[in-house]
């Protein structure tokens, strides 16, 4: 198996284990917000935390696009999710329409291009393969940030 397989394989696998736990999410699971386990006040809803994922691994795959042809990589910013995408069904397919493009860059990526260096805005530098990885463990970890969202909702007190 090449090592494009490979990656393709992790993608795959980590986005299963999103779309899993994202079975059966109820409308009000999906919008609510729990209290902020940090300092920094933010708290996402199951709803935010999807459209983070796909604007994640678009910007992702524009980081590795760019690398590759020698351009420079944007910063990455982060938006709200527009009205639009109001239910679990919507947000699934923004995910999906997300994965489409990078699945093409990876049936058109050679393998040698996987270690081109990669500068991003804030100065760290990774490598096409480290860009595609990062997809996948990003998957994983909202993953277990939507559990952790999913069981706050189930325990939450209904409103009135």
């Amino acid at each position: 198996m090449s090592e494009i397989d490979e990656l393709r394989e992790e993608l795959e696998s980590a986005r299963a284990e999103l779309l899993d736990v994202c079975a059966g999410i109820s409308p009000e699971a999906f919008v609510h917000r729990a209290p902020a386990a940090s300092g920094d006040g933010e708290c996402w809803s199951i709803r935010e935390t999807l459209w983070h994922v796909g604007l994640m691994e678009d910007w992702l795959r524009r980081a590795t696009s760019k690398a590759l042809s020698g351009d420079p990589v944007p910063a990455y910013h982060r938006r709200p999710p527009p009205e639009i995408a109001s239910t679990v069904e919507y947000m699934l397919e923004w995910l999906e329409q997300a994965r489409r493009p990078m699945l093409a860059l990876l049936r058109r990526l050679p393998e040698d291009q996987l270690d081109i260096e990669v500068t991003l805005p804030g100065g760290e530098v990774s490598s096409a393969r480290q860009l595609i990885r990062r997809i996948a463990r990003h998957d994983r970890e909202h993953t277990t940030h939507i559990r952790m969202l999913r069981e706050l909702a189930n325990a939450a007190p209904a409103s009135d």
